[in-house]
């Protein structure tokens, strides 16, 4: 109990504890070298009572103060930087189109995370992103064949999963409770492994290699199908394991999102989120699409037939005013089926801007205890990007050819994002809690021993709480916003050119005159310098 002649009574003792713990916290999450004013001014005015603190708490402020004139606090050294804090030189590098000077930033980071398997998929996806558009640009082979193998790492670790039980990520998820979402080793969401494969058919389709680029495109086809045999499964375990978990900690979370200031900071936040539910069992047009041409490109006729089926499919994923190249692409398909020998055509694809990001944010959430009724808890939330070029135009000859939407990527990633949110927030909610009310109860056990242990307590469980209360941010970041497209029949003098929607003008591009040429280009945002690769396939 405290000293009755201290003149802070009980509960103003607790208070200053609690109170202590903050700009502990806000020192160790500072990003500056020197302490926000604010954290400043409150360290000063503690050290102003030094009989009212134990020299404990006296010796850490004043080693509070040294680290930070010294510039010792950040956020790296203290609790850990962010997926997107440590790419934020690489992505802003990527966004304007330098990509040497995103490959050189990224460099050290993959070096470091390939000594770990925990991040080191998500970093090889970045990787085979970053020296794709690069080798386009520097047109060197040792550039792609670096991208070939960071997708090549990527695809057979997410492989060893494919139709494997939950129960992994389900355990992992469970242990992640008494810490946060970032202890957990990254495995990659249905639409990095889809992306991954069908990046990597696009490796092949470079080289001129049909066989393996369907090989890799039925991979694609193939996590699909693997989601929507297990993803109700997989929820299902999650929100099974957050209710035990739930009622061993004894937190209602149910209470708690329906806790008026908690509902209305998760609504804040994931309002506009869960009205984007993505298209319909995990699919991405994009990565169809590229099968369906696939098997057109090999100019078989069994092939073609499956192409149609696929076109069509594509073509029900789309908006009707968006569906006008596949239903083309699915009547060729019709025809080559039979037959028929199709056209020389040209194919553009273009990836436009740059998908989301992850960020935190805190709200309030109760601990349903009198003393401490809230305490702050760390969620992730999509950040949606400006667009790049908003569309295109094909010049060929004297002919024209708008672009159309191929994939909503940012509508791909908030729908799996939202399908997995109910989980998210509820393993929040019970981790975040669990923490704090532990913390709470063991100051109160110390602080009715001994103020100098109470005090000790305190700082341990400010550091505690401030190392694992973060969100988890990890997300593939150099995927596009959006996937344009054209098709039209190669012109007679094999030239072509585009002008796409930021007023960029690109061309004269070679396309084959006698064969099939698919053009890919790249674009992480308007004025960026665009990527490009042209593949072609001529008729033998």
């Amino acid at each position: 109990m405290p000293d009755p002649a201290d003149p802070w009574t009980e509960k103003e003792v607790h208070a200053k504890l609690l109170w202590f713990q903050k700009p502990i916290g806000d020192a160790l999450k500072c990003a500056a070298c020197r302490l926000p004013p604010r954290i400043d001014r409150q360290i000063r005015t503690m050290r102003q009572y030094p009989s009212h603190l134990p020299s404990c708490a006296l010796r850490l402020l004043a080693a509070l103060r040294a680290i930070s004139v010294c510039g010792a606090v950040s956020v790296c050294g203290a609790t850990g930087c962010s997926h997107a804090d440590r790419m934020r030189p690489t992505i802003e590098a990527y966004s304007r189109g330098a990509y040497a000077k995103a490959a050189s930033t990224y460099e050290p980071l993959l070096k470091e995370r390939r000594k770990s398997n925990k991040d080191r998929l998500l970093y090889e996806l970045e990787a085979g992103s970053i020296d794709r558009a690069l080798g386009a640009e520097a047109h060197s082979p040792e550039v792609d064949a670096q991208s070939m193998a960071a997708f090549g790492f990527a695809d057979e670790e997410t492989w060893q999963y494919l139709d494997s039980e939950p129960d992994i990520r389900i355990s992992e998820q469970a242990a992640a409770i008494l810490t946060n979402q970032t202890v957990i080793t990254y495995r990659a969401t249905t639409y990095d492994r889809i992306m991954c494969s069908t990046y990597q058919a696009l490796n092949h389709l470079d080289r001129g290699d049909l066989a393996s680029a369907g090989v890799s495109l039925r991979r694609a086809y193939e996590w699909q199908r693997d989601a929507v045999a297990k993803n109700a499964k997989e929820i299902e375990g999650l929100e099974a394991k957050a209710d035990e978990a739930a009622r061993e900690k004894n937190y209602d979370a149910k209470a708690a999102m329906n806790d008026p200031r908690t509902k209305s900071g998760l609504d804040s936040a994931y309002g506009a989120i869960r009205d984007m539910t993505g298209y319909a069992e995990f699919a991405v047009p994009y990565s169809t699409y590229l099968q369906s041409l696939q098997q057109m490109l090999t100019g078989r006729s069994d092939d073609a037939a499956q192409a149609t089926v696929g076109f069509r499919k594509v073509a029900g994923m789309l908006r009707e005013s968006d569906r006008t190249y596949v239903l083309e692409d699915a009547r060729a398909g019709e025809d080559a089926s039979i037959g028929k020998r199709p056209p020389p055509m040209v194919y553009i694809l273009v990836e436009s801007g740059m998908g989301p990001a992850l960020e935190e944010f805190k709200i309030s959430i109760p601990l349903f205890i009198r003393q401490v009724p809230y305490v702050g808890a760390s969620f992730p939330v999509l950040k949606f990007k400006p667009g790049g070029p908003s569309g295109f135009t094909a010049r060929a000859g004297s002919a024209s050819y708008a672009s159309t939407q191929l994939t909503d990527m940012d509508a791909v990633i908030a729908g799996d994002f939202n399908r997995r949110l109910p989980a998210i927030i509820a393993l929040t909610l019970i981790s975040s809690a669990s923490k704090a009310v532990g913390t709470y109860f063991l100051q109160e056990a110390a602080l009715n021993r001994n103020k100098e242990t109470a005090w000790l307590v305190s700082i341990a469980g400010a550091i505690y709480q401030v190392a694992t209360n973060s969100a988890d941010l990890r997300i593939w970041l150099t995927l596009p916003k959006e996937v344009l497209y054209a098709r039209f029949p190669a012109p007679a003098d094999g030239m072509i050119s585009l002008d796409l929607g930021d007023g960029q003008r690109i061309g004269p591009i070679a396309v084959e005159s006698n064969g099939s040429t698919v053009v890919h280009i790249r674009v992480p945002s308007s004025g960026a310098t665009p990527a490009l690769r042209t593949m072609r396939f001529p008729v033998h």
